[in-house]
């Protein structure tokens, strides 16, 4: 999506390396991450399902660690990566995102 890790743009849509920036600036994040490793959809994940819920857990250690207090993490039980696991969690983000931003 953003080309080869070594070609330096991965870090510009990494949002652990912005944590500092989220954190000072409060910025109201919603988290959501299926415990499987696998994926009913491949392509929705860029063919790297295995890696999401570790990452997403990195993520929420550094956020908290940072102060970060203005989250809503969800690290399921169920669900898959895919769209029948998020719709559902757009539909909850959406209130508290309306909210946020009046």
């Amino acid at each position: 999506m953003w080309g080869a890790a070594q070609l330096g743009r991965w870090k510009w849509h990494d949002p652990d390396v912005h944590v500092p920036l989220l954190v000072d600036n409060d910025t109201r994040l919603w988290v959501y991450s299926p415990s499987t490793l696998t994926c009913s959809d491949p392509a929705a994940m860029i063919g790297h399902c295995d890696q999401a819920q570790g990452s997403n857990r990195s993520f929420y250690n550094h956020y908290r660690s940072a102060g970060g207090r203005n989250g809503h993490f969800d690290i399921a039980q169920g669900g898959q990566h895919d769209w029948n696991s998020w719709a559902p969690q757009l539909a909850a983000m959406a209130p508290d995102m309306t909210a946020t931003i009046r």
